[in-house]
């Protein structure tokens, strides 16, 4: 069945799945330049089509994903609005080989604004323009906010759509940047999104032949009148290079 969420009221907050930040419904889509685009793709390998199943997902794709506690992205939020389109795109880094104090940053704009999300342990800091960095909880925007997480790192996300897996099915060849993928699409519980929501899911991905997810995409509708369908985008790359996510100054933060 399709997967129903109210998104926030007016989408005056959007979703990042696994990751959330504060959007307006005016911004800009000026592609920022703080964090590097993802470039270091591996050598292109043929894709794989090996024999895999739910439980071989989890297994797998999971195992596979805890190699790489580093890596960047790209996130991109597309949502129709009575209005048209709306197109959003974030730069992203992620260093969790520390699992006490995972780090995560995002850049993109607001309003055309740069905006900074830092993620460090349970800190959550917010910057847009040249102000100050607004301090709130990670736990505290979960709880808030109704998800199941606001990490976008690779493991986070792995590990929450492997555990909710229900169905598997083999598109087919493709490719991610260059690279050669398998196509997969999975059917999952909803509540991978959300946790109080019902039912499931379908949520495309692409994996390499190392069984690494190198792109995921999935749609989110809203449950209003009339409704909106959000769809979000990562990928993946730049795995295991070094990633500099540092957390802010004392005198940066309001």
């Amino acid at each position: 069945m399709s997967f129903r969420w109210r998104l926030a009221a007016s989408l005056s907050v959007l979703v990042i799945l696994s990751g959330c930040m504060p959007v307006d419904a005016g911004q800009s889509t000026i592609a920022p330049e703080a964090m590097p685009s993802v470039t270091s793709i591996a050598p292109i390998a043929p894709a794989s089509a090996a024999a895999l199943d739910v439980n071989g997902f989890e297994s797998r794709v999971g195992a596979a994903a805890q190699t790489v506690p580093t890596g960047t992205f790209v996130l991109v939020i597309t949502t129709g609005l009575a209005t048209g389109e709306l197109t959003l795109t974030y730069n992203g880094a992620y260093d969790v080989s520390d699992p006490a104090a995972p780090r995560c940053r995002l850049d993109g704009t607001q309003n055309g604004q740069q905006l900074t999300v830092i993620m460090v342990g349970d800190k959550l800091y917010t910057k847009a323009g040249a102000g100050k960095y607004a301090l709130s909880s990670v736990a505290a925007s979960v709880a808030r906010l109704g998800l199941a997480t606001v990490r976008p790192d690779l493991p986070t996300l792995v590990g929450l759509i492997g555990s909710s897996v229900r169905g598997l099915t083999d598109v087919g060849p493709d490719t991610v940047d260059g690279l050669g993928v398998e196509h997969w699409r999975a059917l999952v519980d909803s509540s991978v999104f959300a946790p109080t929501a019902t039912g499931s899911t379908t949520v495309d991905l692409w994996l390499d032949s190392a069984d690494l997810l190198r792109q995921v995409s999935y749609s989110l509708s809203s449950g209003g009148v009339p409704s909106t369908t959000t769809a979000v985008t990562l990928t993946y790359g730049g795995f295991d290079s070094p990633v500099a996510i540092n957390e802010p100054d004392p005198s940066e933060v309001r």
